[in-house]
């Protein structure tokens, strides 16, 4: 199994320096204030090299960096942003695995037909992150999580390291045993021992570390080795996806309107399409420059994640609002989410249930394999004698919405009746009913 693992390095203090870039390259500690009694949260690099560490109280981190600016722990904020980082993820797998604040593993196998070699694979998941949140990203892709983590942490600000099937060991015996996952009394007899390096420790008999340090000691001689079979555990399926769009300049044109939700929704069935999903419920909201909101919702009859029938839906939706104003925010949401494995089916088959079918199973396929993998034939001279001549091959329009490979967009232009380019920017929020 191959794994991704990606990671912001101090998450936290990535973000508030996002917000406030003046910090960077400063000594920040993320916690409250000095005279307050509180402890270390996160700490920029800066003031590592002064001697702080997490968990610290504020108060012994000031005296080892007075020249530190502390701020308080925002938690709203930093776990805002990672959403917004596990939304750049998803385009890339169905299964990603959060593991702490800013970090996250994907199980990344058989991807090299739609994104090639692993390290473009690594360079899209860093640009997809960066350009989605602004942070700083590391990338690791290895066979094995344990190994793909540390090849994260061993690499570049914004780079990937990749490392090759069979290469694990090699790459993870002059490093430190003290990254092996284990407990302080297991690591200190390890010291005493003279074992420093996960070289050394792999070199010694199975037998002998099961008998000597137990369960515990023998999975991380496991790992020491490049061995690792655990799996990435995907998260829990939403019952709701919701993106949303906020205009600089507020619309009134209802065709505008109309076209910028068909656009929210199909990035939003994009998603359901590379997860397998249907929903079965259909919500529009707008938010008028006055300051007032109104929302409108539908029931499908049958759940569905059918690009047509979704956007004659929303297309009715924004055209039942009784407009008091312009326009300022408009938002498209998916609800009722669900695996599409079981539908009611007609008493009699039609061509329609047929379609249906059909669609489903080159929506997977795309999900998986993107858009290029269909071609259609086209008619170009019946009586020509080489069949080269008599057909040609091209592309399937249509299909790139049925693709999971583009992350969301950042920004977009809508154009009026009257040439006039409204730039909007989006604003992404995906939340999770349990």
């Amino acid at each position: 199994m191959k794994v991704a693992y990606v990671s912001v390095p101090q998450f936290a203090v990535a973000v508030e320096q996002r917000e406030d870039p003046s910090l960077k390259r400063k000594a920040v500690v993320i916690g409250g204030l000095p005279q307050e009694r509180g402890s270390v949260y996160e700490a920029s690099p800066e003031a590592f090299e002064q001697g702080v560490e997490g968990g610290m109280s504020l108060r012994q981190a000031e005296e080892l960096c007075p020249e530190a600016i502390f701020l308080p722990m925002r938690e709203e904020r930093y776990t805002s942003a990672f959403e917004e980082m596990l939304m750049a993820l998803e385009p890339f797998s169905p299964l990603i695995e959060p593991h702490g604040l800013g970090s996250a593993y994907l199980e990344v196998s058989g991807l090299h037909r739609l994104y090639g070699p692993d390290e473009q694979l690594g360079r899209s998941i860093v640009q997809a992150v960066r350009g989605v949140t602004g942070l700083p990203v590391r990338v690791g892709i290895a066979r094995g999580k344990f190994t793909a983590k540390i090849a994260a942490m061993e690499g570049n600000s914004d780079g990937t390291l990749v490392i090759a099937p069979g290469d694990e060991r090699r790459f993870l015996r002059e490093l430190p045993v003290t990254l092996l996952p284990l407990s302080e009394e297991m690591q200190g007899r390890l010291h005493l021992l003279g074992i420093r390096t996960m070289g050394q420790f792999a070199s010694l008999p199975a037998s002998a570390v099961l008998s000597q340090f137990g369960l515990e000691g023998r999975q991380a001689h496991q790992l020491a080795r490049g061995r690792d079979g655990s799996r990435v555990i995907g998260r829990k399926v939403r019952r709701s996806r919701e993106l949303e769009v906020r205009f600089e300049d507020p619309v009134e044109e209802m065709q505008i309107l109309q076209m910028t939700a068909k656009q929210l929704g199909n990035q939003l069935l994009s998603r359901l399409h590379s997860r397998g999903q249907v929903c079965g419920r259909i919500g529009v909201t707008l938010q008028f420059d006055t300051g007032e909101s109104e929302e409108e919702h539908i029931a499908l009859s049958e759940p569905s994640a059918d690009e047509r029938k979704v956007g004659l839906a929303v297309e009715r939706l924004v055209s039942n609002f009784d407009y008091g104003g312009r326009v300022s925010a408009l938002k498209v949401s998916l609800g009722e989410l669900r695996q599409g494995k079981g539908h009611q089916l007609s008493l009699f088959p039609t061509r329609m249930l047929r379609k249906r079918r059909i669609d489903r199973a080159v929506a997977n396929i795309v999900g998986k394999y993107g858009p290029d993998c269909f071609l259609k034939a086209c008619l170009l001279d019946l009586r020509a004698a080489l069949p080269e001549r008599r057909f040609t091959l091209s592309n399937i329009e249509g299909l790139a919405l049925l693709s999971h490979q583009a992350p969301p967009v950042e920004r977009m232009t809508v154009k009026s009746r009257h040439d006039q380019a409204l730039s909007t920017s989006t604003k992404h929020r995906v939340h999770e009913w349990r």
